[in-house]
């Protein structure tokens, strides 16, 4: 069976149910919207223990469709690459 959590990330003004809405908000800003664009996080340093995790987003950032899907090493390396944006748990 698998795991699929999720939730609803607004942002202007940040809110919904995520967790860490604000932070989350502030790098798709910075960002773009693009989260691929999110930079990693410096100097994370993640097992090299291959369990592969898929985050998947869809939506809108400012008026034009969005959508977002990629497979990752570990959990870690999904919060080292994405930021705040896939931070459903902590």
């Amino acid at each position: 069976h698998l795991d699929t959590p999720g939730t609803l990330l607004l942002c202007a003004p940040p809110r919904g149910p995520h967790r860490h809405a604000e932070r989350a908000c502030a790098e798709l800003a910075a960002a773009g919207g693009d989260i691929g664009r999110i930079p990693a996080t410096p100097g994370a340093l993640c097992p090299m223990i291959y369990a592969p995790v898929t985050a998947a987003a869809r939506g809108e950032w400012n008026g034009r469709p969005v959508t977002y899907a990629r497979t990752f090493a570990n959990s870690c390396v999904l919060g080292a690459d994405t930021g705040a944006v896939f931070a459903l748990g902590e």
